[in-house]
């Protein structure tokens, strides 16, 4: 059979057969190029992991997924959702999203038909939408377990601060206790009235740090004269302190007397014992900082552990010590932008505070 009379006609068709091809896989491409932008778009949006189904449910099918489905607990509570016609006669895109015990979703995607480019497509934008509910319960697991580790640390801070306010109405009430004539307790009052002011503000801070669930907005900083600021700290603990020199710097106020309140508070028992015995404090001004030396008077107590574990949590060296208080008077004095080291010295131990210049701290 003779077919070269008819060759230009099949070469002809078979060029329009091939024309058809390549015209239907382009608007494939595009249909799919257009699905996967808009699910990258999603993916900018920081959207709620329970809503990317639906949010995501126009891209999808419009890139070939003819009915989505997924069900299973979401934190404790069963959840179930369907979008599309009824699943047709074909192998659904199955996966499985989970983390920890807190969450376990099964998902099904079905797509148009069993073959061909069609469903290649399809299960490429099944993998595309996998990632992205993957991503973004990962970013919401990360987010939860940075609040519940802020969350914790504020609990264990707001333990210390309480102890440091029950040790101080404790004081009062022995104080009071002791008093024998009015001479005392006119003596006893004055004091009260000194220190009052900065107990109820204490009080009032750890009030509002635990009524609130979210994370507290930090204070501003302020300008604060040191020297009143470390003599009213001493005062509030009832523990005698001699100052030497004196500054203003510019720094939170509530890191400052937090850190204070926890290095008195780890001398005020041993000095109340010790009535002729006070805190030596030096202020000092090198080039661009201010230096604060807390000399705390000899004491074996004060100096039981060694010089490298007073900052570590946990590590007391005084019976019934959390060993929570030199720790976190160090996070917060770093926190406030200044150092907190010690010196360990014949069993003598000094603190010493590095604090930014005021005149640095008012430029930044």
């Amino acid at each position: 059979m003779n077919l070269y009379p008819a060759l230009p006609l099949i070469l002809v068709v078979a060029g329009l057969a091939l024309l058809v091809a390549i015209a239907y896989l382009a608007r494939l491409v595009r249909r799919h190029r257009r699905s996967l932008g808009a699910l990258l778009q999603l993916a900018q949006m920081n959207q709620e992991p329970l809503h990317l189904p639906a949010d995501a449910w126009p891209a999808l099918a419009g890139g070939g997924i003819t009915r989505l489905e997924y069900s299973g607990n979401w934190f404790g509570q069963p959840v179930q959702e369907s979008r599309g016609i009824e699943p047709p006669n074909c192998h659904p895109f199955t996966f499985n999203i989970s983390a920890d015990s807190d969450i376990s979703l099964d998902f099904r995607l079905y797509a148009k038909t069993n073959r061909g480019e069609t469903r290649l497509f399809a299960e490429n934008l099944a993998g595309v939408f996998r990632l992205l509910l993957e991503t973004a319960i990962h970013s919401k697991m990360e987010a939860l377990s940075a609040a519940l580790t802020e969350q914790a640390k504020l609990s264990l801070y707001l333990q210390h601060d309480l102890r440091n306010l029950a040790q101080w109405v404790e004081w009062l009430a022995a104080d009071l206790d002791e008093t024998k004539d009015d001479t005392s307790l006119l003596r006893l009052a004055n004091r009260l009235k000194n220190s009052a002011p900065q107990a109820a503000a204490r009080a009032n801070q750890i009030l509002k740090a635990s009524c609130k669930v979210q994370v507290n907005t930090p204070q501003p900083p302020q300008e604060i004269a040191l020297g009143y600021t470390i003599r009213q700290a001493a005062e509030h603990a009832g523990i005698s302190i001699n100052i030497k020199g004196n500054a203003r710097i510019f720094l939170r106020r509530d890191l400052f007397e937090r850190t204070l309140d926890n290095l008195f508070a780890n001398v005020a028992p041993l000095l109340r014992q010790h009535e002729d015995l006070s805190v030596q404090v030096e202020i000092t001004h090198p080039a661009g900082q201010i230096l604060a030396r807390i000399d705390m008077p000899h004491l074996e107590e004060i100096a039981s552990l060694p010089a490298e574990n007073l900052f570590e949590p946990f590590a007391s060296g005084r019976p019934g010590g959390l060993g929570l208080g030199l720790y976190q008077a160090h996070q917060s004095m770093a926190e406030a932008g200044g150092d907190l080291i010690a010196e360990l010295r014949d069993k003598q131990v000094s603190f010493l505070l590095t604090l930014p210049d005021t005149k640095y701290g008012l430029q930044n």
